[in-house]
């Protein structure tokens, strides 16, 4: 078998996804799944040595936390509506991905006639 990127990487590398995922604001499990460490105990051989070198893993991801699995914002509204059946070109929402609502600027300038 294998051996995972885990159990091969050295301790700077370690630190390194552990730090890149407490940015993210991912669990000790969650890391574990990305790098390949043993899951037993929800992601325990990731939490322990992050605690060793003093680092603090969430309990409970972000996500969770702000609510936006339940609230969803503009991505939930437009996931919703595919869910429902609505054709694309119906959902408003699928086209303002960079905060311009449909119409309130044209992309192209106008041409006086």
């Amino acid at each position: 078998m294998a051996k995972s990127w885990w159990s091969r990487a050295s301790a700077e590398q370690k630190l390194a996804q552990i730090d890149g995922g407490i940015e993210c604001g991912m669990t000790a499990k969650q890391v574990s799944m990305n790098v390949g460490a043993s899951l037993h105990h929800q992601g325990a051989a990731v939490r322990e040595f992050a605690h060793r070198y003093n680092r603090q893993m969430p309990s409970v991801s972000r996500a969770a936390l702000s609510g936006s699995r339940a609230s969803g914002g503009k991505v939930g509204g437009l996931t919703a509506a595919r869910r429902k059946g609505k054709p694309e070109f119906e959902i408003v929402s699928a086209f303002a991905i960079f905060g311009n609502e449909v119409g309130s600027d044209t992309l192209f300038d106008e041409v006086p006639q």
